[in-house]
């Protein structure tokens, strides 16, 4: 991990179903960050498909708690912002980012209020305006079509959008005064899902976006905002936090895919190793690792030179093998050829994989295939050492 940094998030707590504070707290902590929390509510379970959830509203507590943070000068790198449960809860984390920040630290709103079009139960007007003024405070913004849609007065539309239209959205939340503006779940084309990444600043949008998982499941938005505040403050820039949480929500999707009993979230906690993974190639610290890394061997994979899954696994036997030795086409055989002895590099040698126009190879491979090598690569566990950049 890269840096230490300690955040607030603020949001509900249900006890059982993969949402809220019970999904942030441990995605962040996983990210390497000091991760505190402060409960808005408490619910038996999320309302999403349970039936007779029982709810405690924390509104009251919420002053108390601050009141002792500042009496022990506990001040915070970053705050997140989830579900809040009422204009009362908003005013009252606007005061918090206010007194208990760090000079500079970052104030990231997830508005949380809607989704399919609708607002979600019990929410109206008077709380879209008050989510409205948070977001006015907002250093990054992370809604989905449908909050920024009802953030901006903005006419809600489904299936493949124009790009015009998903432009002029950005430009009306970076108006709220938001330097970064993350939209979720948008598609231009059947198939795809993803999301646009807009810096303010320079008037800049680009698009991640990844296959589209046909299951659909409650808390993907929380993991993602967790997921992506995470790689943030480990020092990755908004578009790649971006794409690292969009593949992670790929990954808890494609875990959760074949059991139909889980229907109430998905499997984050399967997908937590390729998020640390990920996040875990930080840039040598010491001079003699540093050193170190020099002398590794390095592999140059382009990642337009295949066209399927067999031509990469040739491409990678043509690369890391002196072609003595038959390998075979399959993730088995890529993790053999990663520990070496095959005439390139020795046994356990340590190796680095630059995996240029990786972009190019995701469109051939797919997201599936493509998160299962990239499982592959940095799992140090299967006793290869090898590192990997990525360059699109």
């Amino acid at each position: 991990m890269i840096t230490n940094k300690r955040i607030l998030t603020i949001q509900d707590i249900s006890c059982v179903g993969q949402c809220s504070l019970t999904v942030a707290q441990p995605i962040l902590s996983a990210c390497g960050i000091e991760t505190c929390i402060l409960p808005s509510a408490v619910l038996s379970t999320h309302t999403g498909g349970f039936q007779d959830v029982w709810f405690r509203d924390l509104t009251e507590d919420i002053p108390k708690i601050r009141e002792r943070w500042e009496k022990e000068g506990i001040l915070f790198d970053a705050v997140l912002t989830g579900y809040l449960g009422s204009p009362a809860q908003i005013s009252m984390v606007k005061d918090i980012m206010n007194s208990c920040l760090l000079p500079g630290g970052l104030r990231i709103v997830d508005p949380a209020m809607a989704d399919h079009g609708k607002l979600y139960r019990g929410f109206d007007e008077t709380y879209v305006r008050a989510m409205a003024g948070l977001c006015g405070c907002a250093d990054i913004l992370l809604p989905n079509l449908t909050e920024a849609c009802f953030l901006t007065g903005t006419e809600y539309m489904e299936g493949e959008l124009e790009e015009s239209y998903v432009r002029d959205l950005l430009e009306k939340l970076s108006a709220f005064g938001a330097g970064c503006v993350i939209l979720k779940g948008i598609s231009f084309e059947e198939g795809k899902l993803g999301n646009a990444v807009f810096d303010a600043a320079k008037g800049e949008v680009r698009f991640c976006f990844t296959d589209k998982v046909v299951r659909s499941s409650h808390g993907t938005g929380d993991c993602f905002a967790a997921a992506f505040t995470g790689a943030l403050l480990q020092g990755s820039s908004a578009f790649n936090a971006a794409v690292l949480a969009s593949d992670f929500i790929v990954e808890s999707l494609l875990q959760t895919a074949d059991d139909p009993d889980h229907w109430y979230g998905v499997k984050f906690e399967k997908a937590l190793p390729l998020l640390v993974r990920r996040l875990n190639h930080p840039e040598p610290l010491s001079r003699k690792a540093r050193e170190a890394a020099r002398e590794r061997l390095t592999y140059r994979l382009d990642g337009s030179s295949f066209r399927d899954a067999a031509g990469f696994y040739r491409k990678i036997a043509e690369l890391m093998t002196d072609g003595t030795t038959e390998t075979g086409n399959n993730l088995d055989a890529l993790n053999d050829i990663l520990r070496g002895g095959f005439g390139k590099h020795r046994y356990g040698e340590p190796i680095e994989l630059v995996w240029e126009n990786f972009q190019d190879s995701r469109e051939t491979l797919g997201d599936p295939l493509t998160l299962r090598i990239l499982n592959v690569i940095l799992n140090a566990d299967d006793d290869h050492d090898c590192l990997l950049r990525i360059l699109d």
